[in-house]
């Protein structure tokens, strides 16, 4: 069943050497399965400018409410997630311009 994988996106704040709080972006690797984004999902998305690339259905336990994958190289911004009956999360994504 889940036979891809992605990186949930966090980040890190360290100090650097002027005193300033830096974000780092850290990076973990869960299993996943790959939906198809809905086509109702296209319409409702579309009504706030978004536009749906693609869902993953990740184990609700290894989700902590990242903002952001990377699968394929490509970083993925998390706009919508919903929890299933069955302790799975889907994540619904897009690509933004620029990255």
């Amino acid at each position: 069943m889940f036979n891809k994988t992605i990186e949930l996106v966090g980040a890190t704040l360290t100090q650097d050497g002027l005193g300033q709080m830096v974000e780092t972006p850290t990076y973990r690797k869960v299993y996943t399965k790959l939906k198809s984004v809905p086509q109702s999902e296209f319409f409702a998305a579309g009504q706030t400018d978004i536009k749906p690339s693609v869902c993953f259905i990740v184990r609700t336990g290894e989700y902590d409410g990242e903002k952001k994958i990377r699968y394929n190289g490509a970083i993925y911004s998390i706009y919508r997630t919903y929890d299933t009956k069955n302790e799975m999360t889907e994540l619904y994504c897009e690509v933004r311009t620029g990255g």
